[in-house]
């Protein structure tokens, strides 16, 4: 992964890149909805957030993933951090409902080329022999950047207030830049387009494309529950009564566990498939919503942190997989936007699904509705994904 040919030295990069990247994300992670809230929305409010967030993904992945194959997908990032970074550093100055919305609308937009690229570029630089245990150790180091962020954003926030997090994340993200400048694989679009687009539109909706597209849909239910809503009902329920530092630690222990299983994982998911691997790890997921239902205290929650590490980037991992096993080569660029695009049509429907049954049903008729979207998707993934066509 760490030799001397471009696309060894520029997967090296890819990943710092991803590395300072995901620290900047877990900063924010537990106290984004946390800072929303305490501005005075309600939680329906945060839930037409979340759906505002996705449209920016809605609209523009599709259209970053045409671009991909096209142009260099270097510069695609570069845009998408630079105008991330300036996005973070405008949260602070937020205060009405109006600003949320532009600023949710507009981050979500810019990352949208930095997304796709990112998963592009993946697919074309990891090798094909044993991809699961190189995509797992890759993970396993990327994922070490959101490793004690969580716990650093919450004890900031506690302990110095809202501000300095979203400052601390733009600055963070200069770092990023610089990995992704530093990128030298020449992955430019070739001039004759006749074989990239030949079967059109049928190349990227094939049956098995098609099943993972929906099994993704409906997995990102939980997803976006675990983004808007349950710091809040972590802070809020009387089961838990987590401060921002301990929703924080929670948080860190679930990216702790993410960082050290991926590799792993990885080399389990070449040994016995993808498919087995995403049927597990959901059902699992599953379960540990209930454990939030029906149990108490912060131990619980601990343990559940580190459970649910475990076995969402299992689901990751797998989904990752499964999908770069049975999309065309020279399509990547398309195919990972259909495959976003698919996340984005899911939690479309989840956030203000979630954040009505929320507010209308209680809290807790929520993460019931996680937990059983969770169990559906390991259902859907049992009868419906296959390894590929024919």
């Amino acid at each position: 992964m760490f030799g001397e040919t471009p696309r060894e030295r520029s997967l090296f990069c890819l990943m710092m890149a991803q590395l300072a990247l995901g620290f900047r994300g877990g900063i924010i992670s537990p106290i984004l909805s946390l800072y929303i809230r305490r501005q005075g929305m309600s939680i329906s409010q945060v839930g037409l957030l979340g759906t505002v967030s996705l449209l920016g993904w809605l609209i523009f992945e599709p259209l970053s993933g045409g671009v991909a194959d096209r142009i260099r997908k270097k510069w695609m990032m570069v845009f998408a951090i630079l105008g991330s970074t300036i996005i973070y550093a405008l949260y602070p100055s937020a205060g009405t409902f109006q600003h949320f919305l532009f600023l949710n609308f507009a981050m979500t937009s810019v990352m949208s080329a930095y997304s796709i690229a990112l998963k592009a570029l993946q697919a074309e630089l990891l090798p094909k022999e044993g991809r699961g245990r190189t995509y797992g150790r890759y993970l396993s180091v990327i994922s070490l950047g959101g490793v004690v962020s969580p716990f650093m954003g919450g004890w900031i926030t506690e302990n110095r207030g809202y501000t300095l997090p979203f400052y601390l994340s733009a600055l963070v993200g200069v770092v990023g830049l610089a990995a992704v400048l530093l990128m030298d694989y020449d992955d430019k679009a070739p001039k004759d387009t006749a074989t990239r687009a030949e079967g059109g539109w049928r190349t990227i909706f094939t049956a098995s494309l098609i099943d993972i597209y929906a099994v993704r849909g409906l997995y990102f239910f939980s997803i976006i529950f675990r983004s808007n809503f349950l710091p809040i009902y972590l802070h809020e329920s009387p089961r838990f009564n987590a401060s921002e530092t301990q929703i924080g630690t929670y948080m860190t222990l679930i990216r702790l566990t993410v960082a050290g299983s991926q590799a792993a994982l990885g080399n389990l998911c070449d040994r016995y498939g993808a498919k087995r691997m995403i049927v597990a790890s959901v059902s699992v997921m599953g379960a540990t919503y209930l454990g939030l239902v029906y149990g108490q205290g912060l131990a619980l929650l601990y343990i559940v942190g580190l459970v649910q590490g475990l076995f969402m980037a299992a689901a990751d991992l797998g989904m990752m997989m499964h999908l770069m096993s049975v999309m065309p080569d020279s399509r990547t660029g398309m195919v990972m936007g259909i495959y976003s695009e698919s996340e984005n049509i899911g939690g479309i429907v989840a956030s203000p699904s979630l954040g009505y049954v929320y507010e209308g049903s209680g809290a807790e008729a929520s993460v019931l509705m996680v937990s059983v979207a969770l169990f559906l998707t390991a259902f859907l993934s049992v009868i419906r994904m296959r390894e590929r066509d024919g």
